[in-house]
């Protein structure tokens, strides 16, 4: 699959090119905007934060690819791990954020398992058979592809949901109440918020934070911690030898 790239450093196009199969590289944000323009189905996008001495060039870029397309896979490049700050102030959902300390082996593995989840990531919404759900909107219904659904949200001092799509954003009249139990996939996290768990990629208990695969942050409030907790297993350390009633000795 192409692999977009933004960079004006000639040493990682170089570098890209020797470890990418495809890749189309862009010295200007609108180069590569026009680039992206056509492509519908979300590309995957490398851009260097810096470019041409701006530092945070790559974050306005990214805002508006994330704002055309919602299902851009982006990974953002920096030679400073302390820009990673700025992926919660531009609103930029990033697939990752890899620091380029050095262009060695271990920098390599990472950016290709990267594009190796980017790539997973848009198999999965365009190619997962389709679960219709009828949600209420209003004294009416509509009909609605919930693999499509990235999270669902309230209108803050209304009665409207807002499901937040892949390729766009709906409203509906309802409530979190009258929604959460439609399909076991969706769980409500928060007083605004419910994630279709698909998407549910990282928890951090001690930061109240989930992180969905499309790199959305959204909170999680303490009535809804053990819910969420219930349906992650990166934490849960697996059974000892001893704590397994199953585990058989050889001995």
């Amino acid at each position: 699959m192409a692999c977009y790239i933004l960079t004006t450093k000639k040493h990682d196009q170089r570098l890209f090119r020797k470890i990418l199969t495809d890749p189309h590289i862009f010295e200007t944000p609108r180069e590569l905007l026009l680039a992206i323009r056509s492509n519908k189905r979300g590309p995957i996008l490398i851009i260097d934060l810096e470019i041409r001495g701006h530092e945070k060039i790559g974050f306005q870029t990214a805002e508006l690819v994330k704002k055309n397309n919602p299902n851009a896979q982006i990974i953002l490049l920096a030679e400073d791990s302390r820009l990673a700050n700025y992926c919660f102030e531009y609103q930029v959902g990033v697939l990752d954020f890899i620091i380029k300390n050095d262009r060695d082996l271990t920098f390599q593995k990472r950016l290709l398992r990267a594009i190796e989840k980017a790539q997973y990531n848009l198999h999965k919404i365009f190619y997962t058979k389709p679960i219709f759900v009828r949600f209420p909107n209003g004294t009416r219904s509509i009909l609605v592809d919930l693999t499509h659904i990235i999270y669902i949200s309230c209108e803050k001092g209304t009665h409207h949901l807002i499901l937040h799509e892949h390729d766009r954003i709906t409203k509906i009249r309802a409530t979190l109440k009258t929604v959460v139990p439609l399909h076991k996939d969706i769980c409500q996290i928060h007083s605004s918020f419910a994630i279709n768990l698909n998407y549910l990629k990282d928890y951090q208990p001690k930061k109240k934070i989930i992180t969905l695969s499309t790199g959305n942050a959204l909170p999680v409030s303490r009535r809804y911690a053990s819910e969420v907790r219930m349906h992650t297993t990166w934490f849960t350390q697996p059974p000892s030898k001893d704590e397994n009633p199953n585990f058989k000795r050889n001995d």
